[in-house]
């Protein structure tokens, strides 16, 4: 493990629903605080810490590509 964050990208198949979770988070979210219902922002922050629950779902492991690895010392990796 290094102290930087991996920043290769992979496919993340769960995706699609951390987007949605976050949009529908953000919305309940907007609406509790716009009526000031604890309930709702509560709610919010539940849908919120369940995306935060699927990133570490989500393969840790090796990526499905697998060729990232070879990739990196042939000089052809594309500059930030």
């Amino acid at each position: 493990m290094t102290l930087f964050g991996d920043r290769r990208r992979r496919d993340d198949g769960l995706l699609e629903w951390k987007v949605w979770l976050f949009s529908v988070a953000a919305g309940i979210a907007m609406v509790g605080i716009y009526l000031e219902q604890r309930w709702m922002t509560g709610l919010a922050l539940a849908l919120l810490s369940g995306g935060l629950l699927l990133r570490f779902l989500s393969g840790r492991g090796s990526s499905p590509g697998g060729d990232e690895d070879a990739d990196e010392g042939n000089g052809s990796a594309d500059p930030i």
